[in-house]
């Protein structure tokens, strides 16, 4: 906190009040204090002074106070403890009065207990811990609290003069005065301090050599000043610092650092800087940046946050060094337009690209967030990408089409989120790119995002109330995949679903959707386009006891188009519509049964479940074949991707184009560990698969006889679903599914695994592998012609991904990623980096490869290219948080990492 000029006012005004007899008995009672007051066995005498009628001078009076007089050690080695709890041992301060205010207050890292460790800022060797006050009224708002005052010595000088001398010490509630000598001149309203000042209040430490305080403008000097502001561990000196009437610090030829006492790594001169601690905000003139005491900045002028909070101004800037892109430099300019809104400004320059403009807009309220970001890049250069350039000279079209020179190229992004007490809510998600190769090319995302196929752009406004849900939804998407198929567009899809309990553990379940689709290639005839209805009411008795459940539910479901007829074939139908009954029966078992493992209580459960689902065959072959290209009518629907959660579920298709036939018994087996002590679930296994009593004749893309001659959908049983997941002590998390086909020797048809560890201190270390078995293809490009053998292509996903962030000192970390393709040998994305972080500074320097191309195109190797680069960030602590792309590629390819950036800040 500030030091309030009210802070000297109040405590000088004892004796500087204009010349009431009053306040001339105060300052002579002042004048007549002891060094060290007469002590008393039971009880000693105080004076006690409060204001007078209407203001008007002083009322001082004498009392006996229980307990001996107070001693007061040498002021040259005065200790203060700070009490704790049994968190840790009390702290000690012993500092000379003499000492600059930072050294005064500065704790090593080994003498602080557990409490104030935990509150230690990364990469500090301790800790500024301010001492607890035990003086009289020191819980107390100076307002609410008499003044207090003792010296070694005192007498009046003249009849409005009093001079204090000898370990000076004024308090009033938490605000503390100290000096070698103060002087208060009553007629000139004025006081004048000499000698290792030091003024504290909660959050501000100040020391200086001389102080004068000017009672009528409230203005107080201190020569030689140095301070100290605990919550943002700024510190600095000044030749002068003034205290102004609005609590604002003006320093002439002061510093500015966050480094730790002992360390000047970095600071700011400045011939004039200003110190605002109500809005946390500086600003300086003539301000020289040294590093070690090497000038490396000079500005006439800087405006900057002190602490977290963000404040108008320039922000450190990104730095990377790419092989396509050579030389990128963002230096963003942050805009605090309001507390509830504020905008980034980020010219960028890109060394073989050109000029680039992003911009970034937040605006928050009660009840809504939004985002927008913007960025534009004129008159692309084209890169410095070799390969491709060879490629277009040779007029390959898709190298051409690849070859952004001369373009202008950008992007809009629209995030919104609101909900109202009214029961409405607005959702918008919008992003839109001038082309494909956006992301690639400018290197501002991760591989995560480079792989992404399709842009959304989707808007939804709805309404909730106890019963009902409703909502109007407008979705499409921009593709950004040279092999993906552009999705439909939805304008609009509504949804008006009700949920009732009807008492008796019935429920019922009322859910209607209504859905215009169009598609971005409508007029070429080869996209149906249409609207479809969707209706699904259901019925549901849903009891459960301690032991167990038994949830038996009838439904039926009915689906009708109305279809565009310029996109059928002739003689088919442009009003299709079925209607399907169906039932479930879903019930389970909760065993449990006590034990130990490895000297541990634990609460082992077995829960056996079975799950029956009929769904009667409605011949739907009106909806096969019926475009004019001979594709059948398929909006938003595909194979549900079999998982042990699908063991359960009442539908075989995501989406609505289709009401799947079923009659099938699902079984399920589940176990778990939990730890009696604690309650955590230590370890999870689960078992299941599925049995079909008939083939199942509904297909998506096939008439029922076609999927019956091809003997398609007759398996007796599903895949075995298995999954694993285990807490292995405190810090590491086990999780693997595997899909097994007992048709096909038991061989794996998907499955992954991940080993992740992350600890108190966020130490990060991820291990993950994924497969997916898929049929090969045939390569046509590549013919054995002796012996006219088509050659095929592996087209299995086996990737694994190991990532970690991880300290190697108390200083350093590294951060690392390898993301490997085993199917192709190749490398997905490599990175390397090393993050030093000290109490003031912290730098990050990360080395990446990473593949830069179409990641769909898994046959043709002639797409695929690497790109690499040299990304390097430079923070200086305590001005202000800085945001890079390059911690959104590490958040995005470390598991944890943004959660770990979060709590380290």
């Amino acid at each position: 906190m500030p030091l309030h000029n009210s802070l000297l006012r109040r405590h000088i005004r004892l004796a500087i009040q204009p010349k009431p007899a009053s306040a001339l008995c105060a300052l002579g009672l002042l004048a007549a204090l002891p060094v060290t007051p007469i002590q008393a066995e039971e009880s000693h005498q105080q004076w006690n002074c409060s204001p007078g009628a209407n203001g008007q001078g002083w009322t001082c009076n004498q009392q006996a106070v229980p307990g001996p007089a107070y001693q007061r050690p040498h002021h040259s080695f005065k200790k203060l403890t700070r009490k704790t709890g049994a968190a840790g041992a009390a702290v000690a301060i012993t500092k000379p009065r003499s000492l600059p205010a930072a050294e005064v207050d500065w704790v090593d890292e080994a003498d602080l207990n557990e409490e104030q460790k935990l509150a230690q800022k990364p990469g500090c060797c301790g800790a500024y811990v301010q001492p607890e006050q035990t003086h009289e009224d020191a819980e107390l708002k100076p307002e609410d609290a008499p003044l207090r005052a003792s010296a070694d010595r005192s007498e009046v000088q003249q009849e409005s003069v009093a001079k204090l001398e000898g370990d000076v010490r004024l308090t009033q509630g938490y605000r503390i005065l100290e000096a070698d000598e103060a002087t208060l001149d009553q007629a000139a309203n004025t006081a004048n301090l000499k000698g290792n000042i030091r003024i504290r209040e909660p959050g501000l430490l100040l020391t200086g050599s001389s102080a004068d305080v000017d009672m009528n403008s409230n203005d107080a000097v201190i020569n030689n000043a140095s301070y100290l502001l605990h919550d943002a561990g700024l510190r600095g000196d000044a030749g002068e610092l003034q205290h102004l009437s609005d609590n604002r610090m003006v320093m002439q030829n002061a510093s500015l650092t966050q480094c730790e006492p002992d360390s000047n790594l970095w600071h700011f001169e400045s011939s004039e800087l200003e110190i605002d601690p109500n809005t946390l905000q500086g600003k300086g003139k003539h301000v020289r940046l040294k590093i070690k005491d090497v000038p490396v900045f000079y500005t006439p002028y800087i405006q900057f946050p002190i602490g977290s909070q963000r404040m108008t101004g320039f922000l450190f800037p990104s730095f990377s060094q790419g092989e396509d892109n050579g030389l990128d430099i963002s230096t963003p300019f942050y805009l605090n337009l309001a507390p509830n809104y504020d905008a980034t400004i980020t010219p960028r320059y890109i060394g073989e690209r050109g000029e680039m403009l992003e911009l970034e807009g937040r605006h928050m309220s009660a009840n809504s967030e939004t985002d927008l970001s913007l960025a534009h890049l004129y008159d692309d250069k084209g890169g410095d990408d070799s390969d491709l350039l060879k490629l277009v000279e040779a007029g390959d079209p898709d190298a051409i089409d690849r070859y952004h020179k001369g373009d202008d190229r950008w992007l809009a992004d629209f995030n919104h989120r609101a909900n109202y007490s009214s029961g409405v809510y607005t959702i918008v998600d919008y992003t839109r790119v001038s082309d494909k190769d956006f992301f690639q090319d400018l290197d501002t995302t991760s591989l995560e995002v480079n792989s992404a196929t399709h842009l959304k752009e989707t808007g939804t406004v709805g309404y909730r109330t106890q019963n009902w849900h409703s909502k109007i939804k407008v979705e499409q998407y921009q593709t950004i995949s040279r092999t993906a198929e552009s999705p439909y567009q939805q304008m609009p899809r509504i949804n008006i679903d009700g949920n009732y309990d009807l008492g008796w553990d019935l429920k019922a379940e009322l859910n209607h959707e209504y859905t215009e689709f169009d598609h971005r290639d409508a007029d070429s005839e080869a996209w149906a386009t249409g609207q479809r209805g969707y209706v699904d009411y259901g019925l549901t008795w849903d009891k459960s006891w301690i032991w167990g459940f038994f949830k038996p539910g009838i439904s039926v479901k009915h689906l009708s188009y109305e279809l565009d007829d310029k996109h059928l074939i002739a003689g088919a139908s442009d009003s299709p519509s079925f209607t399907v009954p169906q039932g479930s029966l879903d019930m389970g078992l909760y065993f449990e049964r006590d034990g130990s493992m490895f000297g541990h209580g634990y609460l082992q459960t077995f829960e056996p479940r079975l799950y029956y689902f009929y769904s009667d065959y409605e011949n739907q072959d009106e909806l096969i074949g019926i475009e004019t290209d001979g594709d059948s009518i398929d909006f938003d629907s595909s194979e549900l991707t079999f998982s042990y959660s699908q063991l359960f579920r009442d539908r075989r298709f995501a989406g609505h184009d289709r009401i799947g036939d079923d009659n099938r018994l699902s079984v399920g087996l589940t176990t778990r560990f939990i730890e009696m002590a604690s309650g955590i679930e230590r370890f999870r296994a689960s078992l299941g698969q599925i049995y079909y009593y008939d083939d199942r004749a509904v297909d998506l893309t096939l008439t029922s006889e076609e999927a019956r001659a091809n003997a398609l959908n007759t398996a007796n049983d599903s895949e075995i679903a298995l999954e694993l997941a285990g807490r292995i002590y405190d810090h590491w998390q086990l999780s693997t599914s595997l899909m097994l086909d007992d048709d096909n020797n038991d061989k794996a048809s998907r499955g992954n695994f991940s080993l992740r560890y992350r600890d108190d201190d966020y130490r990060l270390i991820n291990l993950s592998y994924r497969y997916v078995r898929k049929d090969p293809v045939a390569d046509v490009n590549d013919v054995d012609n002796d012996l006219d053998v088509t050659e095929l292509i592996d087209r299995d996903v086996e990737q694994a991904d190991l990532s970690f962030a991880w300290p190697l000192t108390d200083d350093w970390n590294i951060v690392g990623r390898y993301n490997h393709d085993i199917t192709n040998s190749r490398e997905l994305e490599t990175l390397a980096g090393l993050e030093y972080n000290d109490c003031c500074y912290r730098v990050r320097i990360v080395a990446r490869k990473w593949l830069d191309t179409d990641l769909q195109s898994i046959v043709d190797d002639t797409l695929l290219e690497d790109d690499q680069g040299i990304f390097f960030e430079f923070q200086l602590k305590g001005l202000g948080s800085i945001g890079s792309k390059l911690e959104g590629i590490l958040s995005d390819g470390i598991y944890g990492y943004d959660l770990r950036e979060q709590n380290l800040k």
